[in-house]
């Protein structure tokens, strides 16, 4: 059965009324000021059950609200935020110059510490402001354990949990070594509820990732025909939930599943791989873009303006990267580019006298090719690509020794990129075929916020271009302590628990 919310409340309409108020300053507080809570939903739901609706849509407006992580700063605007920040820690993206500084702490690997403006603290808040209110949706149905009966209810509490996973993975993914190397060890607190302030433990790596699978597996099925509106898709579905679960599969090291779910994800065509002419000729500006599977559309009325993850990355949005603050290219990758592949372009000046200044994004990111040709803010934001389920299968193949079929995901990747490299996948050996993952990890995805967890995965080192104005010449591995996110001070104020 196809299921299509037909009051569909968009998410930009309840976020910032019903999530952002003044939150408090600890995620433990149980009733701050003007956020709705748990119980206030549990009565209204009684008599009107599309208030849980529209507070489930009105939760994906955090995702880019500014100051969703409570530092005012105009680096703080939910998810992008993430993604620049950790792109920049991996040394895949460099900053040009210092001056407005912005995501300079991120350039300069001094973003880990704990106080109230860095983005150890930052970022905590913003991914527990999420599953705060994700959690009083999950309560309001029930609890976190039960099955909805209606087909609206499935549909909301499958996007919760999706999204609390999605949260989850991101926190102790930041807050901890990876999973393959220390599951054991202590991480993060996990909360399931809101109808308690009980102030809880660390719990280990291992731990934190058994409710994420768990979360994303009991979402998969509620979300089963479930059609997002005619354009839209802010909203989790399936295939989303599933490309989330498939993530967290390869991060954990389960390859089979996650070579599984992604397969899943790419045999439903609900996608298809943007085309080379598609990634130059969009700007990843629209979600109408075929390739998209979860993006967020911003409009005039919606947007943060001038901090914008747009603001910060094209060179055509009047912000920061107009005026000076441009992100680039580390040169080691831009120089590993072939000429044949079509994503050289993407660092290639548009000019009518032909004139190249490499390094700069000048055709991945771009609104309308003219200086300050954006003065609204109103391009959308990509949050998951099909490009990714491919390169997950890809890898997920290869590591476990299913070569033939990691082949085949490389290429019909490569195909669209690049013709003279993807005719070289069909004599790869394994090897081969990880670093030519690993490279399509960087590149493909540059600047969408996959540079950090890439690098830890493939326990890589990188030595910072001499374009990067933060570090340049500056060498460090996946393991440096400066790539793991402290939790804040005032949360450890807030419960001592978190102090060992």
């Amino acid at each position: 059965m196809k299921f299509n919310i037909k009051s569909y409340i968009p998410a930009t309409a309840l976020g910032l009324t019903i999530l952002l108020g003044s939150c408090s300053d600890s995620f433990l507080e149980k009733k701050p000021s003007d956020y709705i809570t748990s119980e206030d939903l549990q009565e209204v739901a009684k008599w009107n059950p599309n208030i849980l609706m529209g507070q489930a849509l009105g939760t994906y407006s955090t995702t880019f609200a500014m100051n969703s992580g409570g530092t005012g700063g105009h680096d703080d605007f939910g998810q992008k935020s993430v993604d620049i920040a950790t792109d920049l820690m991996s040394g895949d993206m460099v900053i040009m110059r210092q001056g407005y500084g912005w995501f300079e702490a991120a350039g300069t690997l001094t973003c880990t510490t704990t106080t109230a403006t860095s983005y150890s603290y930052q970022f905590w808040r913003y991914y527990y402001k999420l599953i705060k209110a994700t959690n009083e949706i999950l309560d309001a149905a029930g609890g976190d354990d039960i099955t909805p009966e209606s087909d609206e209810s499935k549909i909301y509490y499958g996007q919760a949990k999706a999204l609390r996973a999605h949260s989850y993975f991101n926190l102790v993914n930041l807050y901890a070594r990876p999973y393959t190397e220390d599951k054991t060890a202590l991480a993060i607190p996990i909360y399931r509820t809101q109808l308690t302030s009980e102030a809880v433990k660390k719990s280990s790596v291992e731990d934190v990732y058994a409710l994420i699978v768990k979360d994303l597996t009991d979402a998969i099925p509620l979300l089963e025909g479930f059609e997002r509106p005619s354009g839209a898709k802010d909203q989790i579905n399936q295939n989303v939930a599933k490309g989330m679960l498939a993530y967290v599969y390869l991060t954990m090291g389960d390859y089979k599943n996650a070579a599984k779910l992604s397969q899943e994800v790419i045999d439903s065509h609900e996608y298809t791989l943007m085309n080379n002419t598609e990634i130059i000729k969009s700007g990843f500006a629209s979600i109408g873009i075929s390739g998209w599977m979860w993006g967020i559309h911003l409009t005039t009325s919606n947007s943060p303006a001038l901090p914008t993850f747009w603001g910060h990355m094209d060179l055509f949005t009047y912000s920061y990267a107009f005026a000076g603050g441009e992100k680039l290219v580390d040169t080691e990758l831009y120089n590993s580019i072939p000429e044949s592949d079509a994503r050289k372009k993407w660092f290639t000046e548009y000019s009518p006298k032909g004139e190249q200044y490499e390094l700069t994004n000048w055709w991945k990111f771009y609104d309308s090719k003219r200086i300050k040709g954006n003065r609204e803010w109103y391009n959308d934001e990509v949050y998951m690509r099909v490009a990714e389920m491919y390169l997950i299968n890809a890898e997920a193949n290869v590591r476990d020794n299913k070569l033939p079929a990691a082949r085949v995901s490389l290429k019909a990747l490569l195909d669209e990129r690049d013709e003279i490299a993807a005719e070289k996948v069909a004599s790869m050996d394994q090897m081969d075929l990880l670093d030519m993952i690993y490279y399509n990890w960087r590149l493909e995805m540059w600047g969408e916020g996959c540079g950090l967890m890439t690098m830890k995965r493939f326990q890589k080192s990188i030595t910072r271009c001499e374009e990067d104005a933060m570090l340049p010449g500056r060498t460090y591995s996946y393991d440096d302590k400066r790539l793991t996110f402290n939790i804040p001070e005032r949360e450890i104020t807030n419960n001592p628990n978190l102090a060992d």
